[in-house]
């Protein structure tokens, strides 16, 4: 086989990573109704099919190697090759185990992950993507270490958190700053605005008070503990640890569509 089709190959294994499965199959569906040679039209079409900025980079960039390293490969081989993918990936992620993580005394012989081991695990775990949502944050230095030693590796990390100023004062100090400046240069830090939350008659705001974290949409940590040392060491906090399935990468879209749509912003 051609390197520029190994190449392809490559690129549609990395592209059903990110994407989700139903997504890769209408993409293959657009590509495979065009014709060979005409770049610009295959490009609108199939981009027509991906709403969300990150997800149309990453196909803008598919295309790209496409037209440049494989452009004798027809649209019906390269779909081909995308389906192949979304079955694969698909396979992969319904092979699905979940694990109970708990802080706080243990009853008998009982045995459980620990919160603290568990999110460490997720960071650590991470090669391409993590997101970490939490409602507060506080005095976590294993945490912060672990979130700029994945930076380093070429990890793309988003953090979601509550803030005072959005909450209506229902934080009682800077969320943003409690996670310190190393995290904060190595992370890309996301809040609720006011603006976007919905108020009911008494003039009570909503808050992001759940409190999750998903590695490369494969691993799906789901806690009651937020990002506190309390939580992670004092506290009796429940929660789960999902490897593969469906649900990692359904989360980690429900944030990302968040994020495409405005609702959660940059920090300022």
């Amino acid at each position: 086989m051609a390197d520029s089709q190994q190449e392809i190959i490559a690129s549609a294994a990395r592209l059903a990573e990110r994407l989700p499965v139903g997504t890769l199959q209408s993409l293959a569906v657009a590509i495979a109704g065009g014709a060979g040679g005409e770049w610009e039209a295959l490009r609108y079409r199939t981009l027509q099919v991906v709403p969300q900025p990150e997800a149309r980079a990453l196909v803008s960039d598919f295309l790209q190697m496409w037209s440049t390293r494989a452009p004798d490969m027809t649209p019906r081989e390269v779909a081909l090759i995308l389906r192949t993918a979304a079955v694969t990936t698909r396979t992969i992620r319904e092979a699905q185990s979940i694990e109970l993580v708990w802080t706080g005394p243990l009853a008998g012989r009982v045995s459980m992950r620990r919160t603290d081991q568990a999110l460490l695990q997720v960071i650590n775990s991470a090669k391409r993507t993590l997101l970490i949502v939490s409602f507060a944050v506080y005095k976590i230095p294993a945490i912060a270490a672990a979130l700029v030693r994945a930076a380093g590796r070429g990890v793309s990390i988003r953090i979601c958190v509550e803030a005072p100023e959005p909450s209506g004062q229902k934080m009682a100090y800077d969320t943003i700053k409690a996670l310190g400046a190393e995290v904060a240069q190595s992370a890309t830090i996301y809040v609720w605005p006011s603006d976007k939350r919905p108020v009911d008659g008494n003039g009570n705001t909503g808050v992001l008070h759940a409190k999750c974290a998903i590695a490369d949409d494969r691993l799906l940590f789901i806690s009651s503990a937020n990002l506190t040392d309390h939580a992670l060491n004092l506290n009796i906090e429940l929660g789960t640890l999902i490897y593969g399935g469906a649900e990692p990468g359904l989360v980690a879209a429900q944030f990302e569509r968040m994020i495409a749509e405005g609702t959660l912003q940059k920090a300022q």
